[in-house]
């Protein structure tokens, strides 16, 4: 019996706990969850408390936004992107990543009878943020 003891403790030690895959610890935070502009747009942006996040692309793919990568920044200059996206131009707003902690949107005058909405996801490893951008109507 003692040494049934004896192996059952040297199994118990031996095994090593692990998180499951796609857990997240340590989410980015944001400096805003919703940007809100009047009919006239405007400019406004966000500061990620994370460096190391993406801009997540399939909203922009979904609504025919140009989206470019690389170096047409300063920042990009200095700092090597990963081919991430960087800026996106939408047909009512332009989003732009202007360095390694900030997000600036610029927003165009809405002339519809309707709110604008997008939202926009970001990833760091398996953690996700994102924020809207809202836009009331004319």
């Amino acid at each position: 019996m003692k040494y049934l003891y004896f192996i059952f403790c040297l199994i118990l030690c031996a095994c090593e706990y692990s998180e499951p895959a796609g857990l997240c610890h340590n989410p980015p935070t944001l400096s805003k969850d919703t940007l809100s502009f009047n009919a006239q747009g405007g400019t406004d942006s966000v500061i990620v408390s994370d460096y190391f996040w993406v801009i997540v692309e399939y909203p922009f793919w979904e609504n025919n936004c140009e989206q470019y990568r690389g170096s047409i920044s300063e920042y990009c200059a200095e700092e090597f992107c990963y081919g991430e996206i960087i800026k996106s131009k939408c047909s009512w707003f332009e989003l732009q990543k202007t360095d390694a902690y900030t997000i600036t949107i610029s927003v165009n005058p809405n002339e519809t009878n309707q709110e604008r909405r997008f939202q926009v996801d970001m990833q760091a490893g398996n953690c996700g943020a994102g924020f809207t951008i809202i836009q009331s109507a004319e």
